[in-house]
């Protein structure tokens, strides 16, 4: 009866110990996503915005410059937007290259 009850306990510690371990390994799985999302480099560009587009959530920049090259942005809710941007307006955008081969907007500033 005594080795019944030791080989319970046993066994549910050994089950309990097993679901600690994998929730551990899922926890430290998000936070690696997460620490590799915000390790992605920012570059930074100014110019003058020629359209807003999608609702908002996308614009084009003529990057200012010898070279007139336009570049393409997407904004989402975490996009940081500092005055009031505008088709005319010059800007800096700070942004992220995105694996989709998208920029995406970390903020946006108008110049005075």
């Amino acid at each position: 009866m005594i080795r019944k009850l030791f080989v319970g306990v046993a066994i549910v510690g050994l089950m309990s110990l097993g679901t600690a371990l994998s929730e551990h390994s899922v926890r430290a799985q998000s936070q690696s996503d997460r620490s590799e999302q915000q390790q992605k480099a920012t570059k930074s560009v100014s110019g003058k915005v020629i359209q807003i587009g999608n609702g908002g959530h996308s614009f084009s920049l003529e990057v200012a410059g010898e070279s007139k090259s336009t570049m393409e942005f997407i904004v989402d809710k975490n996009t940081q937007v500092n005055g009031q941007v505008k088709e005319g307006s010059t800007v800096t955008v700070e942004y992220q290259a995105m694996e989709s081969g998208q920029n995406l907007a970390v903020s946006v500033s108008a110049q005075a």
